[in-house]
């Protein structure tokens, strides 16, 4: 059995006028506006299938778009290599994980950042499979003791090796998307095994907002959808900067954005399994830098959620983001905020939900545990109000009867466990037993939990000789 997904689409911030009106707006962008694409592959497959080409600038019809949606899988399944982890991304199922690809780690013993390293993004990792509530591991960290050339395949043979869950992470060049797709390979035993069972996948930041398709980032798209894999499309237009300031106006450019990348995937190969990667942003108006934990934030991953549903693709999202420095106060009531509207939304696969600080600067394992509490409360959330004979409790009611209690009822100690979220971090213990216990808070809890589970934590790592194999091939350390 996959891991099960609770069905998001609670908060409607579009209702259906609003979603067309956006659609057919984003429709007169690609048709009027266009892309600026310099790819030379890219231009003459968009010219394949039916684009007007001036120069650089590509212009879409609709009747592009909706050749392209036709043939997009409307569910994609993200593999784990163990079947209970697999993800079944269709509908509003919702599901959160890590994200992001720092340079950068949170000591939490100084509350300073230092670069990170291998050593590290292997701790994150192996944390990320320990936590319940962490779905999936987008590779968190990008280390700086790698030489560059090398780190796509050390970053993923290190997830690899540290958890069995699902494996998203971005690559710098065609040969590292290649390198990944041999080394996936050859722990799926060939391509084709890999592309039966997709344990790894990638993201591809190939749109730099406004309208202009990066030359190499989208060159290893066409890799990755060649080789039939999974990919998600990544545009993170921020509002006032590199998008229109209103949220409507975003939403518009970043959809039509979309559609462009949609349009490319099916073009390289029809049926490709393609995430919407709305990643909607802000910039600060007063100074002009990236705002990641703003409430506005999301409200407009929600939307994105909206659009994506009304296509039928799923869609890569963010959440649980913060501007916050460290974890405080102000990282969990922003991560709350914009991880529940984007679950609340139905957006299909939250990066960035578990682990990340200062928006996508650093990463940090003790915010990694409190965000895993915060995602549980979250699930708890889209699993609703059960209501049925047994547990609106009409008998227990009256059986207890005017004045009673119900501590001791048989009702009671049926539903106990079931009916509410208890947490690990979070204290809910009286001031006296707290102090007793010293007065730790939740960083301080969260901080022993990491230890906790590095410690005992064993994940599934690789069968040796395919290690060994591998270790060799790739020169790996």
């Amino acid at each position: 059995m996959p891991r099960p997904g609770l069905p998001g689409a609670q908060y409607h911030p579009l209702d259906k006028d609003q979603l067309q009106q956006i659609h057919e707006a984003s429709l007169v962008v690609l048709a009027r506006t266009g892309v600026y694409v310099e790819n030379e592959e890219a231009l003459a497959l968009y010219r394949k299938g039916g684009a007007h080409i001036d120069g650089r600038r590509v212009y879409l019809s609709a009747a592009m778009v909706e050749a392209a949606l036709e043939v997009v899988p409307h569910k994609v399944v993200l593999a784990g290599r163990d079947p209970s982890q697999d993800l079944v991304l269709v509908s509003q199922r919702v599901y959160a994980g890590t994200g992001g690809s720092p340079t950068r780690i949170f000591d939490s013993t100084t509350d300073q950042v230092r670069p990170g390293t291998l050593r590290d993004l292997a701790d994150l990792v192996r944390l990320a499979d320990a936590l319940d509530h962490c779905d999936f591991v987008v590779i968190p960290l990008y280390p700086v003791d790698v030489p560059a050339p090398a780190v796509p395949v050390h970053r993923f043979y290190t997830a690899l090796t540290n958890t069995g869950k699902h494996i998203m992470g971005g690559t710098d060049s065609v040969a590292g998307a290649r390198q990944v797709m041999d080394l996936g390979a050859a722990v799926a035993g060939g391509r084709q095994a890999l592309r039966r069972r997709p344990f790894i996948s990638t993201m591809t930041s190939w749109m730099v907002s406004p309208l202009k398709l990066d030359t190499e980032v989208t060159q290893i798209l066409i890799e990755w959808c060649r080789a039939g894999l999974p990919v998600a499309l990544s545009s993170a237009p921020m509002a006032g900067s590199t998008s229109p300031v209103t949220l409507a106006g975003t939403l518009v450019q970043l959809n039509a954005e979309q559609l462009s990348g949609i349009v490319l995937t099916q073009l390289v190969r029809p049926g490709t399994p393609v995430l919407a990667g709305y990643i909607p942003g802000l910039a600060d108006m007063r100074g002009g830098g990236y705002v990641g934990g703003a409430v506005e934030f999301g409200m407009m991953q929600a939307a994105a959620a909206q659009l994506a549903h009304f296509y039928g693709v799923p869609i890569y999202a963010s959440g649980g983001m913060t501007d916050s420095k460290l974890p405080d106060i102000q990282a969990g009531f922003e991560k709350m905020a914009t991880l529940l509207l984007a679950a609340m939304g139905g957006c299909n696969y939250i990066h960035h939900a578990i682990g990340m600080l200062t928006n996508m600067d650093s990463v940090s394992l003790e915010q990694a545990v409190i965000d895993d509490e915060i995602a549980a409360m979250v699930q708890r959330v889209l699993s609703g109000i059960a209501v049925t004979e047994t547990s609106m409790a009409v008998d227990a009611i009256d059986r207890v009867g005017p004045g009673g209690h119900f501590l001791m009822d048989a009702h009671t100690r049926e539903f106990m466990r079931s009916e509410v979220f208890f947490p690990l971090v979070a204290d809910r213990q009286n001031r006296p037993v707290w102090e007793a216990a010293g007065r730790q808070d939740a960083r301080t809890r969260a901080r022993a939990r990491v230890e906790k589970l590095l410690a005992e934590h064993e994940p599934p790592g690789l069968p040796a000789e395919v290690d060994a194999e591998i270790r060799r091939r790739f020169d790996l350390r």
